[in-house]
This record gives structure tokens, sequence and C-alpha cells, in this order.
């Protein structure tokens, strides 16, 4: 009976190495994009048209996008909070595909582009 339950606990651990091994092979490696959009374009008009165009590259680019919606930043223009109306996206891809937004982004918004924050992470599919 002793030599049972060092047995039963090699046992449980090796099947727990194994459940932990093959669920990080699931796991694949991925880039994350957070992008930001201005809301209106900088002569002040509405930005939809330019967004729906966005969508479009983000498709050609990551296969997909998960839209936030709007949201709301701020920065600073003379010393006084400038708050700014944004559409918020969430976009994964294989590899980091920040430049090529950022170049889109300038040709449909203008001015700066779009805010893009990138960082790598795993995917289960």
């Amino acid at each position: 009976m002793n030599r049972l339950i060092p047995f039963a606990l090699c046992l449980a651990l090796i099947l727990c190495a194994g459940a932990a091994l093959a669920a990080d092979d699931a796991q694949h490696p991925f880039t994350v994009h957070f992008v930001v959009v201005p809301g209106t374009m900088p002569d002040g008009s509405d930005s939809s048209p330019a967004i729906m165009e966005f969508k479009k590259e983000a498709i050609k680019l990551a296969g997909g996008y998960t839209e936030l919606g709007q949201t709301h930043g701020g920065s600073l223009n003379n010393g006084a909070v400038k708050d700014q109306e944004n559409v918020s996206f969430i976009i994964g891809a294989d590899k980091d595909i920040s430049r090529e937004l950022k170049a889109v982004s300038k040709k449909l918004f203008k001015g700066n582009g779009a805010f893009i924050l990138c960082w790598p992470g795993k995917v289960i599919f």
C-alpha cells in the first residue's frame, strides 16, 4: 500500500504535465494591435467613410478585427485639455503589422493617422 501512494502521485504529476504541454501546443504566437482612429476628420467632417475603408484594409492585412466602438481620449492643446472622440479596434495578426496599419491610417484619416499600440501574445483558435 505504501508503494502505491508514490506511484499514484507520480502518475498524477505526469498526467498534469502532459495536459499542460498539450494546452501550450494549442497556443500560437500572435501580435495584438490596439488601434485608435479619429471619429472626425481634421476638417471636422464625419470619418465614417474612412473607418469603413480602414476596416476593409484591416481584413486584408490581418483577416479580421474586433471593433471596440466609440472611445474618448484627450491631449493638451495650448495648456488646455482637448477632448477627442475616437473609434478603437483590436487587431490580431501572425506578425507585427503596425507599420502597414499606420500607413493606411495616414492615407485615410490624414494628419497623424491612428494611434497604434502593439504587443506580442499568444492565441488559441
